[in-house]
């Protein structure tokens, strides 16, 4: 039986295996036919002390499995084509605090990573109240309080996201083929 974290900790796992069985590049194949050599970098882990001053410092509380993330990796960018770079970056601790004091405290949120002009973002607020349906998705531009329920956890966002090999699979639902071309 899995349990919270089991997932993030294996998908990272599996991503990492495939990594130094191809030299740390990746072929990817993105949306529209485009093929390109990608690579990510992990950033260290995080000690139980650093997520513990975070929370202490901010007042955000970090969910399990997010924690499990964080300890396996504090931060990293991924699939970053090897020419032209890339637009995904999962903040560690120390970006998450600098993003976000930007901001206007809203209702416990905080942006986790920067994804293609969009944020991820967890509020903490739904978790403290025992609900992991806590992920949500913004405009980078967009305050917190325009932020769209995933209807998910972070590692249940994180194994789809690493699956569709850094696709916005959560825009796909509203790809149809009258708007597909506009």
């Amino acid at each position: 039986m899995l349990k919270e974290g089991d997932i993030v900790r294996r998908t990272l796992q599996a991503l990492k295996q495939r990594l130094g069985e191809n030299d740390h590049i990746l072929q990817m194949q993105s949306e529209q036919g485009y093929i390109y050599k990608a690579k990510c970098t992990f950033n260290a882990p995080a000690s139980e002390e650093e997520i513990n001053d975070f929370e202490q410092q901010t007042g955000f509380i970090i969910p399990s499995d997010y924690k499990e993330f964080l300890k396996v990796t504090n931060g990293c960018r991924l699939f970053d084509d090897i020419q032209y770079g890339g637009e995904i970056e999962l903040y560690s601790l120390q970006q998450i605090i600098e993003y976000n004091e930007h901001f206007d405290q809203y209702d416990g949120c905080y942006a986790i990573a920067y994804i293609y002009e969009n944020n991820i973002v967890i509020n903490s607020s739904i978790y403290s109240q025992h609900n992991i349906n806590y992920l949500f998705w913004k405009d980078h531009i967009a305050p917190f309080q325009e932020a769209i329920p995933f209807q998910m956890n972070f590692e249940l966002w994180f194994d789809k996201f690493i699956v569709s090999q850094g696709a916005q699979f959560w825009r796909w639902s509203n790809e149809r083929a009258e708007n597909y071309y506009t």
